[in-house]
């Protein structure tokens, strides 16, 4: 698929509010508008998801290697840079004298897919990659049962997961357990993502179009109670149904907004997009390495928060150059080798 320049500044700005968030967030403290109100993080994280449902469906490709394809470009995409930031952060824990996880832990985060294993993620931000990976699974599932092309039944996917929402919601209102509610919402936008890339970039069918206000209305419709009944009580992450509410609300509003009305393609951008992976999952390191370097110092959080930010960014530049694109190209090389082959047997 075409790369949209769009997108790749909507990543990056993206990226920039979930390190705003856990870099500078702190500094500010109890502010009303970041209790109550808005998580630009969430924010940013919740745009992550539908950029994903606007473009992984999309790279499954017709054919008899499709699966496989898609199954090495992605492996090499998140893999290589994911367990470098893995092992950034063992070695920052262990330089800082943190508290060091387990070795079944950091074994079972090598998966990726440690939740499902029963083991807490090393790093906290970990948590989205294990919905990415669900994604992945579920379109590579369509895929192959020739559902994948059909926007009819992913927008049923998307109400689908939607309503699944509101149920443990209902149940986690109800019995106040600590249900994955995350889950199911990331998956409705996920899938509401590839509606919206195909009415943006295709021509508007009335069946599409229909789709499409369907779900915009089951959003409206559904998202606050499930959000009401899921976030009501703080199950310890600070949670506020009031700023989940609007931040979902924000979220998809801006989301339609910068992706057909606002383009933003400015050059910096599009590079904070390219490098957005490394950044996002380097970012917590280099705010510990920097706390290390300028603990003695007497430096303030402002100071040392702002270093967290330049070597995020060189950390996330070197890791895109040295990690992300040389096994990018390595996955593409391996797909090609592959499909000369098949040429040449043929």
């Amino acid at each position: 698929m075409k790369r949209l320049a769009y997108l790749d500044a909507l990543r990056g700005i993206a990226a920039l509010m979930v390190v705003f968030t856990h870099l500078y967030g702190p500094l500010i403290g109890n502010a009303w508008v970041f209790e109550f109100l808005i998580d630009p993080g969430k924010l940013g994280v919740l745009w992550f998801f539908m950029i994903s449902g606007v473009v992984i469906p999309y790279s499954l490709k017709p054919g008899p290697d499709g699966a496989r394809r898609f199954l090495i470009s992605r492996f090499m995409r998140l893999y290589p840079a994911y367990w470098l930031s893995l092992l950034v952060f063992v070695l920052m824990l262990g330089l800082t004298g943190a508290p060091l996880p387990s070795v079944a832990q950091i074994v079972a985060n090598l998966t990726m897919v440690q939740a499902a294993l029963g083991f807490d993620d090393v790093v906290g931000l970990y948590w989205t990659l294990f919905i990415e990976l669900v994604f992945y699974g579920l379109c590579l599932a369509l895929f192959i049962g020739g559902k994948l092309y059909d926007q009819t039944f992913r927008a049923r996917c998307s109400l689908l997961f939607l309503l699944m929402a509101l149920a443990m919601g209902v149940v986690r209102a109800l019995t106040e357990r600590k249900l994955p509610v995350a889950l199911p919402l990331a998956l409705s936008l996920m899938f509401f993502g590839s509606i919206w890339r195909q009415w943006l970039l295709a021509e508007h069918s009335a069946q599409l179009t229909r789709n499409l206000k369907t779900l915009l209305i089951a959003f409206a419709v559904l998202l606050p109670p499930t959000l009401i009944m899921a976030y009501n009580t703080d199950m310890g992450t600070a949670e506020a149904w009031s700023r989940y509410c609007f931040t979902y609300a924000l979220a998809i509003g801006s989301f339609l907004l910068l992706t057909r009305s606002v383009r933003l393609d400015h050059p910096l951008l599009v590079w904070l997009g390219a490098v957005s992976y490394s950044l996002y999952l380097l970012h917590p390191s280099m705010l510990m390495l920097s706390e290390f370097v300028l603990s003695r110092t007497g430096a303030s959080p402002l100071i040392i928060a702002v270093l967290a930010t330049a070597l995020t960014l060189g950390a996330a530049h070197l890791c895109f150059r040295y990690i992300e694109a040389p096994f990018i190209q390595l996955g593409k090389r391996l797909n090609n080798r592959r499909a000369k082959t098949q040429s040449v047997s043929v």
